[in-house]
């Protein structure tokens, strides 16, 4: 902790420093969220108990409506882990329960081009692929880059995003310039009364050792190691609102992969596509929604890998399944591919924010998922679920608002797995996943 308590003394000066100056507006940013589950997965993870704490810090320094700065740092400690308070480096925070992990979060510069009105935002920042349904199957996460975008007019948005994915070998030496990965997004919103429509298009370039470490967060380009390889994706997403409080939504993409020399006779090229649509209603006391994906799947044996390019995706249509919890320490997010829907079909209905009680808020959902793999496709349940596997996913959560600032939310969800196609002794158990978490932030 005597690194941690440092870090928070020099972030005081910095504070200080520049509240003193009044060059510019300085907005703190303080978040602490103390975490304990209990989950119960049978044989595939025994029953277990966690407690974690994760605090993020920074601040935001404006200057001007032209240039402004922003860093974040986040810190995560399992408790009973780690007692001496050290910490690592590591960015990813994939390392198992156990791990202290602590990191910058984000650190970028905006500023406007002068004579334009193009905004430019430099450093580690938030990556987003265009998403109205469920949360992008590709890429919601934070990474290094730089980003432009600019306004035509009042109805159409345009924007660019180049990211290094990676910069290091298979060994972490970084700055080998063999063993770099990158991508560049080209995407546009038109928005209208009504309704908004969002294209985008993104190209991905791995070379020959960069799949095995491509980032950010520790997710994977397309899975394979000591390969160069080419990517491309076309998407689009909609939503229509003019029948409000009736609003539906939609995504789209399809996925194509191009691995360099392989051995003769290997599979060298992979695709996919993905589907996604949700309607929703709100009412004066909740919102219910109802919808569904559909993603293609591995569909032979040998081929492992359906092409799709997964670079920190935030697909959240369950809490379990899907990885849509607030902290995750206990090993039951993220069970399915990076929090992705590829290889998978489902339907999803719930009705969220409804409220019986003054500052207590509830969503109940239920989700029906089934994969779309070829049952001789290689298994790995939770990353490549066959067409023969399918799951029943029930959540409820509430969220009670103690003070202006500080919050308790208590996640309930029971997952029904059936693989009635298999000998009793490789069937997976039922999931049960609790989590009752605090969060102050301000």
């Amino acid at each position: 902790m005597k690194k941690l308590t440092t870090l928070l003394l020099a972030a005081g000066l910095v504070v200080s420093s520049f509240t003193g100056a009044q060059a510019g507006e300085f907005k703190p940013n303080l978040q602490f969220a103390e975490e304990f589950t209990y989950g119960d997965s049978g044989k595939d993870s025994p029953e277990n108990f966690n407690a974690a704490t994760r605090i993020r810090f920074g601040f935001d320094y404006v200057a001007s409506e032209d240039l402004s700065a922003t860093i974040l740092f986040q810190y995560r400690h399992a408790w009973g882990t780690d007692t001496k308070g050290d910490f690592t480096a590591d960015p990813t925070m994939n390392e198992g329960d156990g791990a202290n992990h602590f990191r910058m979060r984000l650190a970028y510069i905006d500023w406007t081009i002068p004579g334009t009105d193009i905004k430019a935002r430099m450093g580690r920042q938030p990556l987003v692929a265009p998403s109205y349904a469920f949360g992008s199957a590709i890429l919601d996460g934070r990474g290094d880059g730089i980003s432009l975008t600019s306004a035509i007019n009042d109805n159409i948005n345009v924007g660019f995003t180049w990211a290094r994915l990676d910069s290091s070998d298979a060994n972490g030496e970084s700055f080998d310039s063999e063993d770099d990965a990158d991508a560049v997004m080209l995407n546009a919103e038109f928005a209208y009364d009504g309704f908004k429509v969002a294209p985008w298009v993104m190209y991905a370039h791995a070379d020959k050792e960069g799949l095995e470490t491509v980032k950010p967060e520790g997710s994977i380009l397309f899975g394979r190691d000591n390969h160069a390889a080419d990517a491309f994706v076309i998407g689009a997403s909609a939503e229509l609102n003019m029948f409000d409080p009736f609003v539906f939504a939609l995504d789209a993409l399809y996925s194509n992969a191009k691995l360099h020399n392989m051995p003769a006779g290997a599979e060298d090229s992979f695709d996919g596509f993905y589907v996604a649509a949700k309607a929703s209603y709100k009412f004066s006391n909740g919102t219910a929604g109802f919808g569904g994906w559909y993603s293609t799947g591995n569909d032979e044996e040998a081929k492992n890998d359906n092409g799709f390019v997964l670079l920190d995706p935030a697909f959240g249509a369950s809490t379990i399944l899907f990885g849509d919890n607030i902290i995750g320490v206990d090993g039951y997010n993220t069970l399915f591919n990076n929090d992705s829907p590829f290889g998978t079909w489902g339907l999803i209905a719930e009705y969220a924010g409804f409220s019986f009680l003054e500052n207590l808020s509830h969503t109940a959902r239920v989700v029906y998922v089934q994969g779309t793999n070829d049952k001789d496709a290689d298994r790995d349940l939770f990353m490549t679920p066959t067409e023969d596997d399918s799951f029943v996913e029930v959540d409820f959560n509430s969220t009670y608002q103690i003070y202006k600032n500080f919050s308790a939310t208590l996640e309930l969800g029971y997952v029904f797995v059936d693989q009635s196609n298999l000998d009793g002794a490789d069937e997976q158990d039922d999931i049960f996943r609790s989590a009752l978490t605090f969060v102050y932030k301000f």
